[in-house]
């Protein structure tokens, strides 16, 4: 197997260039298919790289899309990196806190954008090396409008055609510390569906409530009936999450709506579980509302695929990693019921997407994604730079013996 000695010195080189642009785009979030400025950055710190096709806009998106040794005889393999924030309002209290009320980078995109420009840099440093093309696709819209989808329907995994493609998120628990590398085989992230439910009954005085029929009972048995679905009708081995998150009825304390409002997520591994839960619900929901005289509505919305990595692509990293002496830092991943819409690409060529640990260690509680306090740890950037690296020099070699 070759060997590129002067890779880690390139990447300790461009570290604090890279800690930088991640401060940057920190305290600059940008909401789904709002990314125009972080977009601008990832192109302005590349310019100047004469051998690279950088095609900003992609697919009319603030996706860009950058192939470095598009001639190349090889395969072709590409990473990819999300761009976008939450609206949330940071209290982290770091120096590069977000400058924009309401938004934050909440789910470290920063770091995964930053990583990867990282990656560009040092593999145009030793492009000689490279026998495949290999292309960079920083993504808008990961949080909820699948960018990913966008992104591969416009040609992203063509010209020249992907034959392997992956992906990284940090990952702050204690279970995963800084500079791990964690792989699961197989269903790796679950499915999502967003479920919406309108209850109708008859609203009235709070007093005499034998006179109505009141949907927030309705709506309470209705929450207790999906759990059984849960329990009951799907075998344990095939996990399922249904969880309302919301609840909205009623305008005083002494009056009994007329309707309630249920929403919430639906959750599962195997999209045949996922797809079969949305007639059970449907089923559940409406039988259960007209048990109580009431009837039901329910909207159920498609949301991201499971993410089921390939066996195949897992063995080319963990083979990269023992390749650099990082044997002692793959960790077994367990599946988790959080989404990501790096699903799609899955769907159509092989790859993988593995968690790089950042949690600092010691007994500190760290704020997980998605919370206010959350902040990216950059202790963990150069190693998503070099397993990215190596893997994108070493995989024409690689690949096709896997």
């Amino acid at each position: 197997m070759r060997h590129f000695a002067d890779v880690e010195q390139l990447i300790a080189e461009i570290i604090p260039e890279i800690v930088d642009l991640r401060h940057d785009l920190h305290a600059h979030p940008e909401l789904a298919f709002e990314e125009f400025r972080t977009a601008a950055k990832v192109v302005d710190c590349l310019q100047g790289l004469s051998d690279l096709r950088i095609e900003a806009g992609f697919g009319g998106t603030t996706g860009v899309v950058v192939t470095l040794g598009a001639d190349l005889s090889g395969p072709c393999m590409a990473l990819r990196a999300d761009m976008d924030a939450l609206p949330l309002t940071e209290v982290s209290g770091v120096e590069y806190s977000s400058t924009v009320s309401g938004k934050m980078h909440a789910c470290g995109h920063d770091g995964h954008t930053a990583m990867l420009v990282g990656v560009v840099k040092v593999l145009y440093a030793v492009r000689h090396h490279l026998r495949g093309p290999v292309k960079f696709i920083f993504q808008p819209a990961e949080e909820g409008g699948g960018g990913g989808k966008v992104l591969r329907d416009a040609g992203a995994l063509q010209n020249p055609a992907v034959d392997a493609i992956f992906g990284l998120h940090n990952f702050p628990l204690p279970e995963y510390p800084a500079n791990s590398i964690a792989l699961c085989d197989g269903p790796f992230m679950a499915g999502s569906a967003g479920l919406h439910v309108t209850v109708k009954g008859k609203g009235g005085h709070a007093a005499a409530p034998h006179n109505c029929i009141d949907p927030i009972y309705v709506g309470a048995e209705i929450i207790q009936a999906l759990q059984s679905l849960v329990s009951r009708r799907v075998s344990p081995l095939h996990p399922l999450v249904i969880s309302v998150t919301r609840f909205n009825a009623g305008t005083a304390n002494n009056i009994i709506p007329s309707e309630a409002v249920l929403s919430g997520t639906i959750r599962a591994l195997d999209p045949v579980v996922l797809k079969a839960a949305h007639g059970w619900i449907q089923t559940c929901v409406q039988q259960t509302a007209a048990a109580h005289g009431a009837t039901a509505e329910v909207v159920i919305n498609d949301g991201y695929p499971p993410v089921v990595n390939h066996v195949r692509a897992n063995r080319l990293l963990a083979e990269v990693a023992a390749s650099i002496g990082w044997q002692d830092r793959i960790l077994p991943a367990e599946p988790v019921m959080g989404g990501e819409d790096f699903a799609y690409y899955l769907e159509n060529v092989p790859g993988a997407f593995w968690f790089l640990g950042s949690h600092p260690g010691g007994s500190e509680d760290v704020a997980f994604c998605h919370h206010p306090a959350y902040d990216f740890n950059d202790a963990v950037i150069a190693t998503g730079i070099r397993l990215h690296v190596e893997l994108a020099l070493k995989f024409a070699d690689l690949w096709p013996t896997i």
